[in-house]
C-alpha cells in the first residue's frame, strides 16, 4: 500500500504566507504598491511574478491553476 501525505489547504496557506514575507516584507509590499499609484509599475510587477513563482511552488491540491490567479 502506498500512502500519500497531502497538505491541508490551511497549511499550505501559512506556507505561502511565510514565503511571500521572506521574498517581499510588509514595507517592501507596501513600497511596490505606492510606486505603482504614482505610476511606476517596475517593483508591483516583480513582487506579482514572485507571489506567482510561491503560489505555483505551493499549490493547492483541489483547484486547477486557472481558479487560483
Amino acid at each position: 500500500m502506498k500512502v500519500i501525505n497531502t497538505r491541508t489547504r490551511d497549511e499550505i496557506a501559512k506556507l505561502r504566507q511565510q514565503a511571500y514575507l521572506a521574498a517581499w516584507p510588509a514595507a517592501r509590499q507596501l513600497e511596490a504598491q505606492q510606486d505603482m499609484l504614482n505610476g511606476n509599475p517596475a517593483k508591483w510587477e516583480r513582487m506579482r511574478a514572485d507571489f506567482s513563482a510561491i503560489r505555483a511552488l505551493y499549490p493547492y491540491s483541489d483547484t486547477t491553476p486557472s481558479e487560483e490567479n
